[in-house]
């Protein structure tokens, strides 16, 4: 009879602790899909300066941009200011989709010069920014509305040693506005020519664009990019750059922009399809 008892102690004790641990896992299956997870590219760094676009977020080396983010728990109004040398975590964005996120941007003399929207789309390795404006102002001037859509920052991890043969195929999305987005982007790099090309479609205004043939070659700090001609159906002659990332040539990220519309660029992000 004793040993009984303490088999049916034993057995509750085990019944209790797997109800406890269910318990937990069942809150966990509920709260987990409200509980943004970290991964792929978790950061824009070093957000004054940029390869591919200069100076990057910010117009000179004083300046500093304040970004709203419902993330930014610990801070007054989800508001957190950045300066040139400093980096946005975006560990916590989704992966392969948008996110906006409204800005100000301040002068040295701490003067709003702009406002509007970043666009970041994030990849594994690599994410794109654009800055949709809302207004511009000038100092000693009432602020100016605007359209503008400029790509402001173009970063991830850069591909050290690109396949020798083969061509992958890219696909993935562009942008050229907050509101005129597309799943058009269609890119081919032939590694063993060292070439690459595409296209995009879908973006209202641009009709079909052809980013032209064009060889790699490496920027000035070392890395593999692409630079060659771009062409709107609509806006006509321009010209695209981008970079190659991942360890495997997982994915391209640039932007293109066209002579005779200077303030609408186009950014473009994809991930190998084979």
């Amino acid at each position: 009879m004793k040993k009984h008892h303490i088999l049916y102690l034993a057995i509750t004790a085990l019944t209790l602790g797997g109800c406890s641990s269910a318990g937990s896992s069942l809150a966990n299956a509920i709260t987990d899909p409200f509980t943004p997870k970290e991964g792929g590219y978790r950061q824009l760094s070093n957000i004054g300066s940029d390869e591919f676009t200069r100076t990057g977020l910010l117009p000179g080396a004083a300046s500093k941009i304040q970004v709203t983010d419902d993330q930014f728990i610990n801070t007054p109004n989800h508001v957190k200011e950045y300066s040139s040398r400093d980096s946005i975590q975006i560990g916590h964005k989704r992966q392969n989709a948008f996110t906006a996120l409204p800005y100000v941007l301040k002068n040295a003399a701490n003067q709003e010069i702009e406002n509007g929207v970043l666009e970041v789309y994030k990849q594994s390795y690599s994410a794109v920014v654009g800055a949709q404006l809302h207004s511009r102002t000038e100092p000693g001037h009432q602020a100016t509305q605007t359209r503008d859509f400029y790509v402001r920052s173009i970063q991830g991890e850069f591909t050290s040693n690109l396949p020798t043969q083969g061509i992958i195929t890219y696909k993935g999305r562009a942008m050229a506005g907050s509101d005129n987005k597309s799943n058009g982007l269609n890119y081919q790099i032939d590694y063993g020519a060292r070439r690459g090309h595409g296209s995009i479609t879908g973006l209202n205004g641009f009709g079909n664009i052809n980013l032209a043939d064009a060889p790699i070659t490496q920027n000035p700090h070392g890395h593999n990019v692409i630079n060659g001609a771009a062409n709107s159906a609509t806006h006509g002659a321009g010209n695209y750059e981008l970079g190659i990332f991942g360890p495997q040539a997982n994915e391209i990220a640039g932007k293109a922009h066209f002579n005779n519309q200077p303030n609408k660029e186009v950014g473009f992000a994809g991930g190998r399809v084979n």
